[in-house]
């Protein structure tokens, strides 16, 4: 038979057809299935088949579709409940499953589908009752994939149409999960829909560490797993997908707890995860938007669903926040952003945080790192916000400057009292593109009555390693005036240990991923012995940094690091708040050092 003819008659045959997709979301359906479910095509496309079924019958069908036996292939007794229009009405439904093995042709391993033979039983608004219509589909079951074997023929168009879906390009082709077209479209339909629709985006905090740590096939392993775990947090008709990298995204339809689910997802992501060999522990920043009467369309509570996002990756990731309308008024999200934070400069209102490094050997304090926070209508901004918008503007160099200048002169008191106490401050390799940026330093020490000794420059790997610019030669000039540098997020590269020993450097800090991969205190990890012998063999000190338990400072300190930080010790605060901070600090120290 031919293709299009085959296709001719699928699309106006009298009975109501729907072909679905392995996970059971619909890929086709004829004029006949949107007249008996209300639905328009482009509704339904991309939708899950359960939205075709009230809530109370969907797991006993689910059940249903399970209990099919590929090695005995035979149609299961007729499944009666209720089916579910457009309007929210009930259609009581009588649906009928037989396998369909793979068609000719098609790798022995391939899923059969299942052909539903659906008959409306009941009255339909006024209507009289529905003809009987056929459902095909490919939804598959742990039986069925391990043990699909018997090729059959199908209609080609139907096979065209299911190989073309099966070559992924709807697909994330690592997860198996939707990919951000067919999570779009469904939720495009969701939106067209009566019923509530919440949307929670996530991502893995600080991926890049993580991927570079375990290597690419590692963390694609552990990206599977994430899939899989947020799979089982959610609904069969819910939707999840990969939006590409470590991005996530959940579709919740007919949900009336959506909160309830985002603390599943958080729970259950916060066991660790075993891959290559290793457990892990990965961070994860969720946000949650809701349709609610003002929801123009899916971009737009996407945004909101972002917006929440960055808010929480703004609280210190690894927790998840509900949308809430002045979160799209943060620097990150508002399109004058350069012009709000060009103000920020010109009104005074940078400001600097502090948090302590503690020395495990010498039980003190004996820095503290400098943070840049915006003041914005009595609200801090973090970092992370507005630093993006300062490079790309520009106006990092003159908010370096002025970080610079208020850290040197804001805690001077304390520098003062000890020679070995020091001040630490972030520097972006952007600011050495102004070739008298060492000695304009040279210059804010000075001018503020603080020794050269006493300030540590934070850079993170790739500016050392930037080609193009004056870094190496301009760090050298400060190093020989007295000033130390620190490789930040040590361990997130490629190429750290090889050429430690050719950089200017003193210090180097572990990053957080790593950190955040002891939970115990008994893990092994000699990845840590490796980075901190390696340190200390070419002369340089080691901070860890994202201590936030006892354990986390015990495994350090066991392993011969040299200072620690963390909110275990304290979190960044104003420099009016110095005292408190170190008491706080001081404190912690005395609780690890008793759990030793």
């Amino acid at each position: 038979m031919d293709a299009g003819f085959a296709q001719s008659l699928l699309e106006h045959s009298p009975d109501p057809l729907l072909l679905l997709d392995p996970d059971g979301s619909i890929s086709f359906l004829n004029h006949a299935a949107e007249e008996l479910f209300g639905y328009s095509r482009t509704q339904l496309l991309g939708a899950d088949a359960s939205l075709l079924l009230a809530e109370v019958s969907r797991e006993e069908f689910h059940g249903v579709l399970a209990g099919l036996d590929a090695a005995t292939p035979r149609s299961a007794a007729p499944f009666a409940g209720s089916g579910r229009r457009f309007d929210g009405s009930a259609l009581p439904v009588e649906i009928t499953c037989s396998l369909i093995p793979a068609a000719a042709g098609s790798s022995v391993s391939a899923a059969p589908s299942v052909a539903l033979a659906v008959r409306g039983t009941g009255p339909r608004n006024g209507l009289p009752p529905s003809r009987p219509g056929y459902v095909s589909g490919t939804a598959q079951t742990a039986q069925s994939r391990a043990s699909a074997t018997a090729p059959v023929r199908v209609p080609s168009a139907v096979a065209e149409h299911d190989d073309e879906l099966r070559a992924g390009t709807l697909r994330d082709p690592l997860t198996a999960l939707p990919n951000g077209t067919q999570f779009n479209d469904r939720l495009a339909a969701a939106l067209r829909r009566p019923d509530p629709v919440d949307v929670l985006l996530l991502n893995l905090d600080d991926f890049k560490g993580l991927n570079d740590m375990l290597g690419r096939s590692s963390a694609d392993e552990l990206l599977v797993e994430v899939a899989n775990r947020l799979r089982n947090c959610v609904r069969p008709h819910d939707t999840v997908a990969r939006l590409g990298g470590d991005e996530f995204a959940v579709l919740l339809t007919e949900c009336l707890n959506a909160d309830a689910v985002a603390k599943r997802i958080a729970d259950s992501l916060y066991e660790p995860l075993r891959v290559g060999g290793s457990l892990v522990r990965p961070g994860v920043s969720m946000g949650l938007a809701s349709k609610s009467a003002h929801t123009l369309d899916g971009a737009e509570l996407l945004r909101q669903a972002d917006a929440a996002l960055n808010a929480a990756k703004s609280d210190g990731k690894n927790t998840w926040l509900r949308f809430r309308p002045d979160m799209l008024h943060a620097p990150g999200h508002r399109a004058d952003g350069e012009t709000g934070l060009r103000q920020a400069v010109e009104l005074g209102q940078i400001s600097v945080h502090y948090q302590p490094v503690v020395s495990p050997g010498i039980g003190s304090v004996v820095q503290f790192e400098a943070f840049a926070r915006w003041e914005l209508h009595g609200r801090l901004v973090p970092p992370n916000q507005f630093l993006p918008v300062a490079e790309q503007s520009g106006l990092i160099r003159e908010i370096g400057d002025e970080v610079m200048r208020r850290a040197c002169a804001e805690i001077r008191p304390w520098l003062a009292g000890d020679a070995t106490h020091s001040v630490a401050v972030n520097v972006s390799g952007l600011q050495f593109q102004n070739r008298e940026f060492g000695t304009d330093i040279l210059a804010i020490v000075a001018a503020t009555g603080v020794s050269p000794r006493q300030l540590t420059l934070e850079l993170t790997e790739s500016a050392f390693f930037d080609a193009g610019s004056d870094v190496l030669r301009q760090l050298r000039q400060l190093r020989d005036a007295g000033v130390r540098v620190a490789m930040d997020d040590f361990g997130t590269g490629y190429s750290s240990l090889r050429r430690l020993k050719e950089l200017p450097l003193d210090i180097v800090k572990i990053d957080r991923s790593f950190i955040s991969m002891v939970t115990t205190g008994l893990e092994h990890l000699p990845f840590f012995d490796t980075m901190i012998k390696a340190a200390h063999e070419l002369g340089l000190t080691v901070t860890a940094e994202g201590i936030e338990t006892p354990a986390q400072a015990k495994y350090l300190m066991d392993r011969g690091c040299d200072a620690l930080q963390g909110y275990l010790f304290a979190k960044p605060a104003p420099a009016s708040e110095l005292a408190g901070t170190m008491e706080s600090a001081l404190a912690a120290i005395d609780r690890v050092d008793a759990a030793r």
